[in-house]
């Protein structure tokens, strides 16, 4: 199953790779940059959460210690909502080959069942797509595109990479989801 599943993740990888490198003007992630793994609830399947503890796994004595501390200080938190992942050392993923879908796709813009299209919340703070985006109006302002490079919103949700077509192309079963920390309580008892 694992095997099935890092062959899922090279094909969902080649994906958005070229997704980010459409919208690369826009996009102002860059290594250090860690407000995503700051504050959040990061929903991921059982598969997912396998994925990233063999991850973990490989970590070197002196990593693996400080992600402990960190997962024991976030269990010991209670935390019920929004968290610092535990895997953020440094403001760099320890983790980064094992981690989940939801961190692989943050940064774009996609589409939501509730609304036309949902961008990044780092778009508020000057970041991702922040160059063309009206808060105000909550929509692309045409006029500021650059290089007349089109803002794209992609169908990157969760429940679509992880829908039942893939499921059976695959030959995988995503599972349960659960937040991280949820996951890591149930490990870290």
């Amino acid at each position: 199953m694992i095997n099935r599943y890092r062959d899922y993740l090279e094909f969902i990888d080649n994906k958005l790779k070229k997704m980010f490198e459409s919208q690369s003007v826009y996009i102002k992630c860059k290594k250090g940059c860690s407000l995503c793994c700051k504050e959040g609830e990061f929903p991921m399947s059982e598969l997912e959460f396998v994925y990233m503890m063999l991850a973990y796994m490989k970590l070197s004595n002196s990593l693996r210690e400080t992600v402990d501390k960190q997962i024991r200080a976030l269990l010991e938190s209670n935390a019920d909502r929004l968290y610092s992942c535990p895997f953020l050392i440094n403001d760099e993923c320890s983790i980064y080959q094992g981690r989940p879908i939801i961190c692989r796709t943050f940064g774009l813009i996609y589409y939501n069942k509730k609304e036309r299209f949902k961008v990044p919340f780092c778009v508020d703070l000057g970041l991702n797509y922040s160059d063309v985006y009206n808060k105000d109006t909550k929509k692309i302002d045409s006029a500021k595109l650059i290089d007349n490079t089109q803002v794209s919103a992609f169908n990157i949700e969760r429940s679509v990479l992880r829908s039942k077509k893939i499921e059976r192309s695959f030959e995988l079963f995503f599972g349960e989801d659960k937040t991280m920390a949820d996951w890591l309580e149930e490990e870290f008892k």
